[in-house]
Parts: C-alpha cells; structure tokens; sequence
C-alpha cells in the first residue's frame, strides 16, 4: 500500500484532511492514498520553486542530476512498470515500454541541459555598431506549472519536468488525481538523484484549487498542459500574460489509398487504435479508406481486431485493458450506440470484458456522429468510404482538431500533396499516426494546442534570451 505525501522544498509533507484512495483499474483494490494540499500549501510549493531559481544551479549538475534518475529508473522498471498496470490499468507490456520511454526522456533531458548556449552577434554588419560586442544569454524563463493527464503518468510526467529541470526552470507539479502515484515514484527518483531542493515540488488534490492557484500566481511563469481543449484553452483564457504550452486533444485521422499496403494498414490500425485501449491524443480514430480498398480493408480489421488480448492488463497477452474508470467506459459505449442508432454499422466489438470494453470497427458511420467529430479516447476506430484523395484530405480537415495524421500510399506525389495539405502538427506517411519518439517535436494545430514537446523543443519553450551590448 503506497502513501504519498506532497512534495514540497525537497521533503515530504503530510497533506490537509482525508487522504484519497487510488484504485486498480482492473480489480478495484485498493492501491494506495495520495495527500490533499491545503490553499496554502499550493503557494508554498510556489514560493519554494521561485526561491530555488535564486540559487545557482549549474548545467553540469543539471545533466548530471537527470542521467542519475534515468539510471535509477532503468534499475527498477519492473516496479516502475506494475504500478502503471494497477494504477492506470495499462497492459503490462505497453507498461513496460513507457517506462523504457521514460528513462530515454530523462536521459535526452540531461543531453539538453549540456547544450544550451547563447550566441554573439557581430554589430559591424550594421552603421554605427563597429564599436559594439554583443552576445545574448540564455536562461530559464522562471517557475513552470505542469498539469499532467492520467495516460501516461510516467513519460508525460516527465516530458514536463524534465524539459524544464535542464533549463534551469523550477517546477511545482500537478499530476493526475487519477494516477498519482506513478508521478511520485518518479518524483521519489528525482529526490534520490540529488534533485536541490525548490526546483521540484508536488501537489495533489482538488484540481480546481491547486490550477486555481497556479493561475493566479504570476510567480508562474509558464503553465504546461497536457489534456482536454476545453480544459487548455480555459486555462490559457484565465493566464493571458503567462507563456502556455498546451498538447490538447484530437480525433486522428489517416488516409488508405488504393495502392496501400494492406497488410501494413491493418499493423498500423491495429496498433494506433487500440493500445492502452486508445486512450492517446494521437490513438486512431477516423479511417478514410478509398472505395476500393475498403471492403477488403474492413475484413481484415475485423479478422486482426478480433484477435487481440482484452481483459487483464497483467496478462502478457493482453492489448486492451480497462479504461480509466467506469464512467469513461459507459460514455464510450454510449457513443457507440449512437453511431449505430444513426445509421452505422457494427462490424465487431461492443460487449465488455470485465472493466475492458472489447475493440469496436464502425462502418458507414454518419459525419456528423460524435465517433467521427469528438475525442473518443477509448478503443472504436471508425471507417469511412472515401471517392479519391481530395476528398479524403478534405474530410480530414473538417475537424476542429489537428494533432497527427497518416496517408498510406505508393505513390510519392500524393504523399507529397497529404504533408502539404492536410493541417495537422505531423502528417506521417505509411506509419502509424500514434508513432511518436521522445526527441521529435510534438504538438498540434486548430484545437489540439499550442507550443511543441519533445525533450529540447521543450526547452527552447522554457527559455529567454537577453541581450548584452558592450561599448569599447
């Protein structure tokens, strides 16, 4: 049974009141509890980080603090990798490879912090400079809040810290009340690696209250989101005068054309839609297949889909696991039922296996149904008969959201044409548009953000440079 307890200045604090229960996903025990910050601590926490920047905390020791937890978490993945699979439901096996994914962003963290440097201008390009020397210093822009989801409560976690930890940046941490265990384990391998206390702090709770706080504060420098638009974008309405880093939602798309390589669309599907039982920004959502391929295409879906692990996510044969809670799977299921009322069909998928809702192919399914137009976040994929490519990239388009989509085709002129046209963050071509590594620029366009992760263009988010103009 964990306990966690608030971070605050480099120790661990007892919170206000009840502490709140953490449950497995799959079984519904118990896990552990988590502290609930009092108003005030929510500023102390701010108070310490602002504190910590005025202590000088050089690159070297940054670098050296983030390769020290990357070592420490490799050393306990297996650990590391059960908590996620009961604390976030995640199969063990995409547990496993986060955790892997969690040590590389740690590690890429450390790189960073070693490379970040400023630059000399030569002012004789100009009348009047030739007696100038310039040069611009580049420092942390000051205290970051991280807001973190629940589905991927290591990595992302660490996309956060990270980043800002190698820009000199101090952080005060909002994890998940849904997952925030994982978020302290990570904070715990922090401490041990030698993290100076301030630069580092965690608080748990009500939502509300402690986003509340870090909006209002202006010692908040930065405020870094991962999760809803509606969410994000209220939080940037709230802070105007702060800097936003916003990785907000999506309903991905890819496009099939008719000299795709039906084998490597099903693997791609397959693996894009439902993982974690997608609940991803970037899992699969909307198909559009062009009318040749999509008979053929729908059956060998079918054929693959019905083939997956559903059920226990401590199985090592299982890919879809329970969703996060027990309302997110009756709405799924309820959009599900929609999209059927409106005209769509069921090509497989529907019942439930325990807490796990089984991964569901729709057809023929109307634009306007919620399937199609909103974030699933649960494991439905959705295909769409398609004339030829413009209409596939117009169809794409119409979506208010625009974080990764794919096109899978031979031929390299339409490739060409779908990177241009379609208006998403990143277009990959015959992969998986829920590919992602830890060192890409990552974010979107439209509704699904602002701003880019992956690891050093993160830290160019948390960085300012000033000027230095020297007469001689």
């Amino acid at each position: 049974m964990i306990e966690q307890q608030l971070y605050l200045d480099g120790a661990w604090q007892e919170g206000a009141g009840t502490p709140r229960e953490v449950h497995d996903k799959w079984t519904g025990e118990v896990v552990g509890h988590y502290a609930v910050a009092a108003p005030e601590q929510v500023t102390v926490s701010i108070t310490a980080a602002q504190t910590a920047m005025d202590v000088p905390w050089p690159a070297h020791e940054r670098a050296a603090t983030l390769r020290r937890a990357a070592a420490l978490m490799a050393e306990r993945s297996e650990e590391l990798a059960d908590l996620l699979r009961r604390e976030a439901g995640k199969p063990i096996t995409a547990a496993r490879a986060e955790v892997a994914r969690c040590v590389q962003t740690l590690s890429l963290s450390a790189a960073e912090a070693s490379r970040i440097t400023g630059e000399s201008l030569d002012m004789s390009v100009v009348p009047g400079g030739e007696d100038v020397t310039a040069y611009t210093l580049t420092q942390g822009v000051g205290v970051v809040g991280a807001i973190t989801p629940f589905n991927f409560p290591l990595n992302l976690v660490a996309h956060k810290i990270g980043p800002a930890l190698a820009a000199g940046c101090a952080v005060v941490l909002k994890p998940s009340e849904r997952t925030p265990l994982a978020a302290g384990a990570l904070v715990r391998i922090l401490h041990e690696a030698g993290l100076p206390p301030g630069r580092l702090n965690m608080v748990t709770g009500d939502p509300a209250e402690v986003v509340g706080r870090l909006i209002k504060d202006d010692r908040v420098e930065v405020l870094t989101f991962t999760g809803s638009a509606q969410v994000g974008w209220d939080l940037k309405a709230r802070s105007p005068r702060k800097r936003h880093v916003l990785e907000l939602g999506s309903n991905t798309a890819a496009l099939v054309m008719p000299d795709a390589d039906l084998d490597l669309v099903v693997n791609s599907v397959i693996s894009a839609a439902f993982a974690f039982s997608g609940q991803a920004c970037v899992s699969l959502q909307r198909l559009y297949v062009h009318e040749e391929q999509v008979e053929a295409l729908v059956e060998q879906l079918r054929v693959a889909t019905e083939a997956l692990g559903v059920g226990d996510p401590a199985r090592e044969d299982v890919t879809v696991g329970p969703l996060i809670s027990s309302a997110a799977l009756e709405r799924v299921e309820q959009w599900v039922d929609e999209a059927v009322s409106a005209g769509a069909r069921l090509v497989t998928g529907g019942p439930r296996e325990g807490r796990a809702l089984r991964p569901t192919i729709l057809a023929d399914v109307p634009a306007s149904a919620r399937v199609v137009c909103d974030e699933v976040f649960g494991p439905v994929v959705s295909v769409i008969s398609v004339p030829d490519a413009d209409a596939g990239i117009r169809s794409i388009n119409e979506s208010r959201f625009g974080l990764n989509a794919a096109v899978f085709t031979r031929d390299l002129g339409v490739a060409m044409r779908c990177t241009r046209e379609i208006e998403a963050g990143s277009v990959l071509v015959n992969l998986p548009p829920a590919f992602r590594t830890d060192n890409m620029p990552y974010g979107g366009v439209k509704d699904s953000g602002q701003g880019r992760e992956g690891v050093a263009y993160a830290v160019a988010e948390l960085l300012e440079e000033r000027l230095v103009l020297l007469a001689h």
